[in-house]
């Protein structure tokens, strides 16, 4: 995977953002997305769960494990935007349907969730084994083709740290009768899940894991500036920040800790600073007012890295 910088040798992104007001500077801020290689082939994996399902005799299924904030659940949300639902005259096509569970995690408040996702009036009605037999229908005549089911974690139950093997069972009898591919996304830990339910580990075979980047290595380095440079291009300022300067670069890496989520509070907060002050590019000091404003807590014991 290339990062294409599309800006000028002279440091100046081709759009001349000058012309745009602040209002839809600030909106474009809001709405950066960076494919990285690791989300890429994250996207990549889903795409072949996905479209092999459809010719294989069973699905393929899919775990997606990382810690909070490395993209996995933005990944899935645009990958599910792809996919949109749309209305025909025999009712609602939903392609992809998604959904987190909930937290107490039970068969039924999952299925109310999923029943909800396809527009059924009459969600939380009937037993679970009538709203099962519902949802099985229901995605038969709304022609889903995917299933993505987020915050897998939760159906380790909180107070024993035991797996719910109710909501395991559930999914796996869901593969059984459904033959719809099912992508799991969760914390790293959660793969303990599958360990406990030895049918259900057989069908999610494929796996793959996000992880922050790094900074140990020369390799690791430059992925992480790469990154920045690409979130650099993007921003709608008058001219490029040289946020992946290796000072700079490292100054974003200790503030982060090589979380993207991080990355973009502290990049997406600056730059709407900058914008309502007229600035051209973002400098220490209004990072550091963004690191301050947005992560500071989440952090007391570290000084701020934007600080001279």
């Amino acid at each position: 995977m290339i990062y294409r910088d599309r800006g000028n040798k002279s440091g100046k992104d081709d759009t001349d953002n000058s012309k745009v007001s602040a209002e839809e500077r600030i909106r474009l801020t809001e709405q950066i997305y960076i494919s990285y290689p690791r989300l890429k082939e994250v996207e990549q994996k889903i795409a072949y769960c996905h479209e092999f399902s459809k010719m294989s005799a069973e699905p393929v299924n899919l775990l997606i494990q990382g810690e909070t904030g490395t993209g996995k659940t933005t990944c899935l949300k645009r990958y599910e935007h792809r996919y949109p639902r749309y209305e025909t005259e025999e009712g609602a096509i939903v392609p992809v349907i998604s959904a987190a569970i909930p937290v107490p995690a039970t068969v039924k408040s999952l299925v109310t969730k999923l029943l909800i996702g396809l527009g059924d009036p009459l969600a939380e009605k009937g037993t679970v084994v009538n709203q099962t037999l519902r949802f099985l229908r229901l995605i038969k005549a709304c022609d889903v083709q995917l299933i993505i089911l987020d915050e897998f974690q939760h159906v380790i139950d909180r107070d024993s740290d035991k797996v719910l093997k109710t909501v395991s069972d559930w999914l796996k009898n869901l593969i059984n009768e459904s033959k719809i591919p099912i992508v799991l996304i969760g914390m790293p830990y959660c793969d303990v899940i599958l360990e406990a339910n030895a049918q259900l580990k057989r069908r999610f075979s494929s796996r793959i894991s996000i992880e922050p980047f790094g900074w140990d290595t020369n390799e690791q380095r430059q992925d992480f500036r790469k990154f920045l440079r690409a979130v650099d291009v993007k921003l709608p300022l008058e001219k490029r920040s040289n946020l992946a300067d290796e000072d700079m670069a490292y100054r974003f890496f200790c503030a982060s800790d090589g979380t993207v989520a991080n990355v973009m509070q502290v990049a997406r907060r600056a730059t709407t600073l900058a914008i309502d002050r007229s600035m051209k590019s973002l400098d220490l000091a209004v990072l550091a007012e963004a690191y301050d404003e947005r992560l500071a807590a989440n952090y007391p014991q570290k000084p701020n890295p934007f600080t001279e």
